[in-house]
C-alpha cells in the first residue's frame, strides 16, 4: 500500500456504458478502480441505468450509486458534440444534481478524487459538481479521461491514452489550465496487469497461421459477421480462428451459424482477459478502440476498422506510422475489402513484425501513482535494456524536460537510437530504470564518465535524470539520486565524483541536487548552438574525498 493511500477517502468514478455507448469506458474505469483498489483505495463507481448497462458487472467488486435511467432515443440522427451530449440522457446540471443525491442517500460528503470519464461532460459539470462535493475538510481533486480534446476541461489531473504522433502533447493546450498534469500517450493505456507480464514473452511471430476476430462486446454493426463472411474464401480455409463476441450483441445468433459453417473456427463466451487469445494469435482484424492498446502490448499485427467516429483519427495516425493497417470506417468496409486483406497476408507468407514500443502495459499503474502516490522505499533500479529504448524517449521528450533541457529541440527517434545502441554496450555509461514496487517504470538515472581532463578531475561522471509525468511532485527525485550514486560507487568504485549540470530555472532539479548533499561550484555559460546559457554546476564527492 502507497503511503498517500493509508486513510485515503473515498474515490469516485462517473462513466456510462449502454448498447449505444458501447463498454469500454466502464472497462476502462473498471482497470484502473482494481489497481487504485490494489493501493489501498476505496472506489465507487456512478453510473446511469440504461440497457447493457454493465452496472451488475462492476457490483461484483465495487459499490455502484446508480443514476435513474434517462431515454436515449433523441440520439438518431445526432453528430459529434450534440450525440455524445445526448448520451447523458439529461442536462449536465441534472446529472450533477442527481450525483449528489445518491452520495447523499449513500452517506459520502466526502472524496479525495473525483474520476469523469463521460463524453457527455465537460467544464460545467466539473465545476459544478466540485462545488457540491466541496463541504469536506479537503476539497476533492478531479481526473479526466478524454479521447477527443473537443471541450474545456477543469482538471486536475487529465488521461488521454491515445496516440496522435508529433501532436500528441499539443492537444489539450488550450483545453485545460497549465496546473493540469497532462498523461498523453498509449503509456498511459489502462490495461490490466496480465499485459505487463506479458509484454516482454510474447515471441516474435513467423507466419500467419491463427486469426483473432473482436470488434467488441456488442458489435452492433456485426462487422464479426463480415469478417466470418470473407473467411469462407477457400484459400483462407487453413486459418484457424478465434471470434470473441459477448451474450449480448443483436448478432449473435448469425454469427453463431457463420462459426458453424467454417473448420478450425471457435466462438468464446465474453473473457476475463483477451491477452491470452492475443499472444497466441498471429494476426488480429478489430475495432479501434481500447483493444488497440492489448494487441499493440503484445505485438499483435492488426486490420483494424473504426466503428466510432472517434476511432478514426488516432487509428490512422497509428497506420501511418506502421502500427497497424487501417481499412477504414465500419459503414464503408465491405466483406470484400477485408477478404482481399485477409488474402494478402496470407500471400506475404510472413507476419509483419509490429513494435511494442507504443505500451508496455503499465498505464494503470502509472495513473494510480499519479492519484494516490508512491513510497520513496518502494522505489528500486535497474540496468536499462534494449526494451527501454522507446520509454526513455517518451520521457526525453517530454515537454516539461525538453524545456529544461540545455537543447529544447525534439529528439528525433533515429538520432535517439543511435545514441541509445551505443549506450548500451559503453563502459563509461551507467543508465538506470527506476522502478516502482509492481515493476512499473517511472524513471530514469544516467552517468557518463568523463575522460580524465586533469588530475582533480581524474574520475567525473556527469549526471541525468528525469522523472515520468506520473511520479513528479511527490519529493521522489532525490531518493532516485540517492539509489543512482550508489549504483555509480559499486560500478565505479568510491573515487567517483558526480556533476549535474542545471539551468538556473530549473528550481526543482536545483533543489534536488542542494537536498541530495550536492554542492554548488559555480554559475557558467554553455553554449549549445543557436542559444547560449547560464548554467549551474552541482558536485557531489564521495565522504573519503571530502
Amino acid at each position: 500500500m502507497s503511503l498517500a493511500a493509508i486513510g485515503v477517502k473515498p474515490i469516485l468514478i462517473r462513466c456510462d456504458a449502454s448498447f449505444l455507448i458501447g463498454s469500454g469506458h466502464v472497462m476502462r474505469c473498471r482497470t484502473l478502480a482494481r489497481e487504485l483498489k490494489r493501493c489501498g483505495a476505496e472506489v465507487s463507481f456512478l453510473c446511469r441505468r440504461q440497457p447493457g448497462d454493465l452496472i451488475s458487472l462492476l457490483e461484483q467488486e465495487f459499490a455502484v450509486l446508480a443514476l435513474p435511467e434517462q431515454s436515449l432515443s433523441a440520439c438518431d440522427g445526432l453528430e459529434g458534440r450534440d450525440l455524445y451530449g445526448s448520451w447523458l440522457g439529461c442536462t449536465q446540471e441534472q446529472d450533477v444534481h442527481q450525483c449528489l443525491e445518491v452520495l447523499a442517500v449513500a452517506g459520502i460528503n466526502s472524496v479525495s478524487w473525483v474520476v469523469a470519464d463521460h463524453y457527455g461532460l465537460d467544464i460545467c459539470w466539473e465545476v459544478q459538481l466540485l462545488s457540491g462535493l466541496s463541504g469536506g475538510d479537503l476539497a476533492p481533486q478531479l481526473l479526466v479521461i478524454d479521447d477527443l480534446a473537443d471541450r474545456r476541461h477543469q482538471a486536475d489531473l487529465l488521461l488521454d491514452q491515445n496516440f496522435f504522433g508529433d501532436v500528441t502533447h499539443k492537444r489539450y493546450q488550450d483545453l485545460a489550465s497549465s496546473q493540469c498534469r497532462q498523461l498523453l500517450g498509449p503509456q498511459y493505456a489502462l490495461l490490466g496487469p496480465e499485459y505487463a507480464q506479458l509484454h516482454p514473452l510474447v515471441p516474435p511471430r513467423t507466419e500467419l497461421r491463427r486469426l483473432l476476430v473482436f470488434f467488441g462486446g456488442v458489435d452492433p454493426d456485426n462487422l464479426t459477421g463480415r469478417v466470418l463472411e470473407a473467411l469462407l474464401d477457400p484459400s483462407l480455409a487453413d486459418l484457424t480462428v478465434d471470434v470473441v463476441l459477448g451474450l449480448q450483441s443483436p448478432h449473435r445468433k448469425v454469427v453463431e451459424e457463420l462459426v458453424a459453417l467454417r473448420p478450425h473456427t471457435t466462438l468464446h463466451l465474453p473473457l476475463p482477459s483477451l491477452a491470452g487469445l492475443i499472444a497466441r494469435a498471429d494476426l488480429a482484424i478489430g475495432a479501434g478502440g481500447a483493444t488497440t492498446w492489448e494487441r499493440a502490448c503484445l505485438g499483435l499485427p492488426s486490420v483494424v476498422v473504426a466503428i466510432a467516429a472517434n476511432q478514426l483519427p488516432f487509428a490512422k495516425a497509428l497506420d501511418r506510422a506502421g502500427y497497424l493497417q487501417l481499412l477504414g470506417a465500419s459503414d464503408s468496409v465491405s466483406i470484400a475489402q477485408i477478404r482481399s486483406a485477409l488474402l494478402q497476408k496470407l500471400a506475404d507468407h510472413s507476419v509483419d513484425e509490429i513494435s511494442t514500443a507504443l505500451t508496455d502495459g503499465y498505464g494503470a499503474s502509472r495513473l494510480s501513482l499519479a492519484m494516490v502516490g508512491i513510497s520513496r522505499a518502494s522505489i528500486s533500479l535497474r540496468p536499462a535494456v534494449s526494451a527501454d529504448e522507446a520509454l526513455l524517449l517518451h520521457w526525453a521528450n517530454d515537454p516539461q524536460v525538453r524545456a529544461n533541457s540545455f537543447s529544447p529541440e525534439q529528439i528525433a527517434p533515429a538520432d535517439h537510437h543511435h545514441w541509445f545502441q551505443q549506450g548500451l554496450t559503453n563502459p563509461n555509461r551507467l543508465l538506470l530504470i527506476a522502478l516502482a514496487a509492481d515493476g512499473c517504470p517511472i524513471g530514469q538515472i544516467r552517468f557518463d564518465r568523463q575522460a580524465q581532463c586533469s588530475q582533480s578531475d581524474a574520475k567525473v561522471a556527469l549526471i541525468d535524470l528525469s522523472l515520468d509525468c506520473c511520479a513528479r511532485g511527490q519529493g521522489l527525485a532525490v531518493e532516485l539520486v540517492r539509489l543512482g550514486l550508489l549504483a555509480m560507487k559499486q560500478q565505479w568504485g568510491e573515487g567517483t565524483h558526480a556533476v549535474a549540470e542545471v539551468l538556473p530555472n530549473n528550481t526543482a532539479s536545483n533543489a534536488c541536487f542542494a537536498s541530495a548533499g550536492f554542492t554548488e561550484e559555480s554559475a557558467l555559460v554553455m553554449t549549445h548552438p543557436p542559444l547560449s546559457r547560464s548554467v549551474n554546476r552541482w558536485r557531489w564527492r564521495p565522504v573519503s574525498a571530502s
